[in-house]
């Protein structure tokens, strides 16, 4: 990230929208974005502007629009996110923070699988 920020609640729901569907308008992010929300257009277009000067996302022109893309990595984001998460609330712990996750769902068979196959690899590598 440009100034080491971490996305505000809002800059993530509009960052959400950007990472599925990069190099969208204004409006289609909008569009996106408010489903369910009362959520202004104008909102949208100041949260993105503000967005492009904190470098979190970048815009090209189209003609007569600005298309925007995320300009931070989802991953980035997460991996950011998750450890303040742990270290504020865990310990530090990701391993405590990912059981206390896990325990609030019911997982599909095929989530287990996934996270079987994930808990054999940890051990290969330990």
């Amino acid at each position: 990230m440009a100034k080491s920020n971490t996305p505000s609640e809002a800059e993530l729901i509009l960052l959400q929208v950007l990472w599925e569907h990069p190099d969208v308008t204004v409006h289609e992010v909008h569009e996106r974005s408010s489903a369910g929300r009362e959520l202004a257009y104008t909102t949208v277009l100041t949260q993105l502007q503000r967005m492009h000067k904190k470098g979190l996302v970048s815009r090209s022109k189209s003609g007569k629009q600005h298309l925007y893309r995320a300009a931070i990595e989802r991953n980035s984001v997460e991996d950011k996110l998750l450890q303040r998460l742990a270290n504020g609330i865990f310990g530090g712990s990701s391993i405590r923070l990912a059981i206390s996750a896990l325990g609030r769902d019911k997982p599909s068979p095929e989530e287990l699988d996934d996270l079987q196959r994930w808990l054999d690899e940890q051990k290969k590598q330990s």
